[in-house]
């Protein structure tokens, strides 16, 4: 187990130090990330042979992330992850102007992943904790002022990731304003249970419990429909390898031959923890569980990865090197009215829990 060294996470950014910390639990299993925007930088877990290594997607150094042209490994995304329609929305009467940071986007760009400076770009405050369980967490802070990127209100978020003794890691949410505002937060780490990303992860069989999906335009836009999607090739109720229907079409969800860039819509209407997803590596026997509490999990298997990217042991990033499975809520549900809502109020409390959960088949 090689893990990531202190040293090379170690700079400041507009004024703010950059960390590394280690997360170990009873097993041996160990995860690392940065303050960094709040990022999971490693995730070292067993095969059923017993053979380690690390299945999440990376670098070696802050240098490299800040160097990378895939913006987002394993980042904390927000204030609102995924795109807003042409970086515009109402709120309480009033229309909010975002910053248009989307490489998509004619001839009026879309807001992405909380503009050119959201929240995967800020250096957070860090420490270790241990739970009543004994197991090691790492909290997280960050202050989000109001106008930042376009977004109204004050607002304080916390992250906690807890590396569990069954295997896990589960990420708890909260966040707080001071005025009106959207939040609608989610991780972006990419996963290879190959532990080996010069293998890609068309071979990975997925399971994703939703028989309904977010209908997006060319440009992955959403349209406001909900559309079913039962025996078309998104449907991943019986599991099937990502790369068995590449090579087919459905309109801004799954481009011929390079992949998916899908939001499933799950039946959760009380906000339970669920089983949303599961996904797996034969050979080597990987799992990863992914539970939620959110309605959605966005699905990406990284298509738009050009071998640019050179990451951890000088394993060049291509398509497909990775897949996403991200929970969050639904993309661009402030104009929306049929999406269930992003909005916060002073006084509440957005809180997302979601779990992935490791294990061997």
């Amino acid at each position: 187990m090689e893990l990531l060294r202190e040293e090379n996470f170690r700079g400041s950014i507009k004024g703010k130090d950059v960390k590394l910390f280690t997360l170990q639990n009873k097993n041996g299993c160990a995860a690392q990330f940065t303050n960094y925007g709040a990022r999971w930088l490693s995730m070292w877990t067993p095969d059923k042979n017993n053979r380690w290594a690390d299945v999440v997607l990376g670098f070696e150094s802050l240098d490299e992330y800040l160097a990378a042209k895939e913006k987002y490994y394993s980042a904390i995304v927000g204030r609102v992850c995924g795109r807003i329609n042409k970086g515009t929305f109402e709120l309480g009467g009033v229309k909010y102007e975002l910053t248009k940071n989307d490489i998509f986007g004619t001839p009026v760009k879309n807001h992405l992943h909380g503009g050119f400076d959201g929240f995967s770009f800020h250096v957070w405050n860090g420490r270790i904790l241990l739970n009543n369980r004994g197991e090691e967490v790492l909290e997280l802070i960050y202050f989000s002022k109001d106008t930042e990127e376009g977004y109204p209100g004050n607002l304080e978020v916390k992250v906690t990731y807890t590396l569990g003794n069954d295997n896990s890691v589960s990420i708890h949410y909260s966040a707080y304003t001071d005025k009106a505002t959207i939040v609608n937060l989610t991780n972006h780490a990419y996963f290879n249970l190959h532990g080996d990303m010069n293998r890609n992860v068309l071979d990975h069989l997925v399971y994703i419990n939703s028989e309904k999906s977010v209908e997006c335009d060319e440009e992955l836009i959403p349209t406001g429909n909900i559309i079913p999607i039962k025996n078309t090739p998104l449907d991943f109720t019986r599991p099937q390898t990502i790369g068995a229907r590449i090579d087919q079409s459905f309109t801004g969800q799954l481009f011929p031959g390079k992949g998916y860039v899908v939001s499933y819509v799950l039946d959760n209407p009380g906000k339970t923890l669920q089983l949303a997803a599961t996904l797996e590596e034969k050979e080597t026997g990987r799992v990863i569980e992914l539970y939620t509490d959110q309605p959605g999990v966005q699905f990406y298997n990284a298509w738009l990865f050009d071998g640019t990217d050179v990451g951890k042991q000088g394993q060049r990033y291509f398509s497909s090197s990775g897949v996403a499975l991200e929970a969050q809520g639904l993309p661009d549900a402030p104009n929306h009215r049929k999406f269930p809502s992003i909005g916060l109020l002073p006084g509440e409390v957005y809180q997302q829990t979601t779990i992935y959960r490791f294990l061997t088949s």
